[in-house]
């Protein structure tokens, strides 16, 4: 127990430290902060595929907030950003990069298993902040090109009174569409910052103390924000 005590400690201390806490802020937020009001988009900016599909998600999750039918009713407004979001990320992906070296000694059954409940803490740390979110406006600067099917949008973040937070996502073309595989917030990666937590807690303690973790950090998450629907 004090090995796993002191792995979510880690992680708490990272969201209120430099740059650690605006990281965790917005790559854990993803809903909140990539999909925010105001998005501006630079004149210098190219909408190819890849931005042109994530200024489509940002329109889908505005008209969602918006609607005031989800005003009195959180849990038909999470399951409905859920829905969104879902389809937009590449959750295998994000699981197996954030897993590392471990992956690979998983059965196929733990692999199945393992990229839900990481899926539900992702989403259930975004929904847990979704009432935090106070107004940023949302720059959608350049994309490039990472090779064949893989690209990077940049994008600010405006902060009232302080330097703009620069987040970037990266994309890889899936089904026919673009998928984030990783977020990096002032070039911290989302996905390597859990592949070290998650390595530090299996070498510890085992994978399964890793699964037990995840399920209560979701299951207590799910229950400050009124319970999943």
């Amino acid at each position: 127990m004090v090995i796993l005590r002191t792995f979510w400690h880690l992680r708490h201390r990272r969201q209120n430290s430099a740059p650690g806490g605006r990281f965790l802020f917005v790559v854990l937020a993803l809903s909140v902060v990539s999909l925010a009001p105001g998005v501006l988009v630079s004149a210098n900016a190219s909408a190819t595929d890849a931005m042109a599909e994530a200024k489509a998600t940002v329109d889908q999750v505005l008209q969602i907030l918006k609607n005031p039918e989800y005003k009195s009713a959180p849990a038909q407004l999470r399951q409905k950003l859920r829905s969104v979001i879902g389809g937009h990320f590449d959750f295998t992906d994000m699981s197996r990069s954030a897993l590392g070296i471990h992956w690979e000694s998983l059965s196929e059954q733990q692999r199945n298993e393992f990229v839900p409940i990481f899926t539900s803490l992702l989403e259930s740390a975004y929904m847990s902040r979704i009432e935090n979110y106070s107004g940023q406006q949302i720059q959608f600067v350049r994309e490039i090109s990472d090779g064949p099917g893989y690209a990077e949008v940049y994008t600010n973040i405006v902060q009232n009174g302080a330097q703009p937070i620069g987040v970037n996502y990266r994309l890889k073309q899936s089904d026919g569409g673009w998928k984030v595989y990783d977020v990096l917030v002032d070039g911290i990666s989302l996905v390597q910052n859990y592949r070290a937590q998650f390595n530090r807690v299996i070498n510890s303690s085992g994978y399964d103390s890793l699964v037990e973790l995840i399920k209560m950090k979701v299951n207590q998450a799910d229950s400050a924000a009124g319970g999943s629907s």
